[in-house]
């Protein structure tokens, strides 16, 4: 049993003390995301494109519940066979507008994904010439630490290199 434990003790010991020389930083990728000036940009003119959108929809809305509401009013006009024709239009444009919204809604989510891969595309690869450059073994996503030390905190350097080199994205 002591064998083990010694074993164990000096393998722990000497793997923990090899690794003590490692450089090791963390990064706020949300912030570089949003924060840098591209990121930023991509986001408003993305706001500006899904407000336009909405405002259309909401717009088309408003006239889908004015008929509904025409269609009531004419409830007892009606026979019962024009009736079940308008409410069955109706129907049929409610669905059309909601699988309208929907589409938008997932082509608006795409773009974002899409501009974000290539965002943290390029910030890999600055992050992998400042780790080379400053021998740093380990960058970590902040998010995942408890507590660390402030000085690990690269975040503003790359926010600095980043919006230097990334001017545009590749979609």
């Amino acid at each position: 049993m002591l064998k083990y434990f010694l074993v164990f003790f000096f393998i722990f010991f000497y793997s923990s003390f090899s690794y003590a020389n490692e450089k090791i930083a963390f990064i706020d990728i949300d912030k570089i995301i949003n924060g840098s000036n591209l990121g930023k940009k991509l986001n408003i003119e993305l706001d500006k494109k899904i407000k336009k959108e909405n405002d259309l929809l909401i717009a088309e809305e408003k006239k889908l519940k004015d008929k509904e509401i025409e269609i009531l009013n004419q409830k007892n006009i009606l026979s019962e066979d024009e009736l079940n024709k308008k409410i069955s239009k109706l129907r049929d444009e409610i669905n059309n507008y909601r699988n309208k919204k929907l589409k938008i809604d997932n082509e608006f989510r795409d773009i974002k994904l899409k501009q974000t891969n290539s965002l943290v595309s390029s910030l890999n690869t600055i992050l992998s010439n400042y780790a080379e450059k400053n021998s740093i073994s380990l960058i970590v996503q902040k998010k995942y630490i408890v507590v660390g030390k402030t000085e690990l905190d690269i975040t503003n350097n790359i926010l600095k290199i980043f919006n230097e080199e990334v001017k545009s994205i590749n979609q």
